[in-house]
């Protein structure tokens, strides 16, 4: 088989999308030496991949989600004669006419339909949401395959689209290799500028949320809720008396990050809520082998990476009751509301007065992040590209 695999998500920062792609095609290359495979990057990330003799990198230099994406890719990928294309991500040129096979990830455009998802003006809003519909239903209706991260997605795409769940497939994802390091030690005079000028450098204990500051991750009623704990703690109720919790919150310096500090101010939470931008993975296994518990506030997921990053470093996990976390976290996590910040603060207290709870929560986390393998997930997809060609 000839197999074209769309990776211009790649890269150094290692987005959800690109960490994936990523993943995908170095386990494809531990797993077939057999198939040839046409690679296609961007300029900025021709070089972030090493791949075998077997895996051809073709230059794509085009942007996302762009007119261009739509009318010039779909020559490029016909240009190199394939069996079949993966896209991992519903941005398919519609004019593609060929067999490929399409991962969505999750629907939560669909789900967040509102304005304060975006930094464009209504009318672009409107225009963007019209070409998102038109994109996303080529790439399912048209589709040999999907292949989804998760039962809740899978159900939720065959529910709302009617189409055979027969034609879709879930591969789990998995998390990070780097976080399983049982020997390596940090210590905060490792850190780098961004850490060291944060409050972390007085030991505080502190909350972790990596990710980006989109409204669906829902980081407005954390700070809520985080409002309640530090109004609460000197309050008469024992219960409230925590310790001197910080929250830290790692995340790219865009406009919504610009917006989440906007709220960080307004909250009166400047001194308890430290924000540190893109942070290499380097410095992510200092942060996470430094904090107290990892919490995720989410309103949707496709998978949910970061919790399992966190449970394979040895931290409890924090998150929203929604179902694709419990689906993934299975009973290793301590579940919230993440629309009561109450809720949400009441299981902070819940967990950092419980020592045991804790203990109980990071041996389930170990147990559970065990059960998923990117290894596997390669595997599962090489047997789609098969299935249909």
């Amino acid at each position: 088989m000839r197999i074209g695999i769309d990776a211009r998500f790649v890269g150094p920062q290692g987005t959800g999308l690109g960490k994936y792609t990523e993943k995908l095609i170095l386990n494809l290359t531990k797993i077939d030496s057999q198939n040839q495979y046409r690679i296609f990057l961007k300029k900025d990330n021709w070089d972030f991949l090493k791949l075998p003799k077997n895996f051809q990198k073709v230059q794509a230099d085009i942007p996302w989600y762009s007119i261009a994406e739509q009318l010039k890719m779909p020559g490029i990928f016909r240009n190199e004669n394939l069996d079949v294309l993966h896209v991992p991500h519903f941005n398919v040129p519609i004019f593609y006419r060929r067999k490929f096979i399409v991962t969505i990830h999750d629907l939560i455009h669909h789900d967040f339909k509102n304005d304060t998802a975006t930094t464009h003006n209504p009318v672009m809003f409107k225009l963007k949401r019209l070409a998102y519909k038109k994109v996303i239903e080529n790439a399912i209706y048209k589709s040999a395959k999907i292949i989804t991260p998760s039962n809740f997605v899978k159900d939720e795409i065959a529910g709302k689209f009617s189409i055979d769940p027969t034609k879709i497939v879930v591969t789990y994802e998995a998390a990070e290799e780097e976080y399983f390091d049982k020997n390596s030690k940090f210590f905060f005079g490792t850190k780098t500028s961004q850490i060291q000028n944060s409050k972390l450098t007085e030991k505080n204990p502190f909350l972790l949320y990596v990710g980006n500051a989109y409204p669906h991750k829902n980081l407005e009623k954390l700070l809520e809720a985080f409002k309640i704990l530090l109004s609460e703690r000197n309050a008469e109720h024992t219960i409230y008396k925590i310790r001197d919790l910080n929250l830290v919150i790692v995340c790219s310096r865009d406009v919504f990050w610009q917006r989440l500090t906007e709220e960080i101010r307004e909250k009166g939470l400047q001194n308890r809520v430290v924000t540190t931008g893109y942070l290499n993975s380097s410095d992510l296994r200092i942060i996470f082998k430094e904090a107290d518990a990892y919490i995720f506030p989410s309103l949707a997921e496709g998978f949910g990476i970061p919790g399992l990053n966190a449970m394979a470093s040895g931290l409890p996990v924090i998150a929203s009751g929604i179902p694709t976390l419990k689906e993934i976290y299975g009973d290793a996590a301590l579940y919230f509301d993440p629309q009561d910040a109450g809720d949400i603060a009441a299981k902070i207290v819940k967990l950092t007065g419980s020592p045991k709870l804790k203990a109980d929560l990071v041996k389930k986390g170990k147990a559970q992040v065990k059960k998923y393998s990117w290894q596997k997930m390669a595997s599962q997809t090489l047997k789609v590209y098969s299935s249909i060609v």
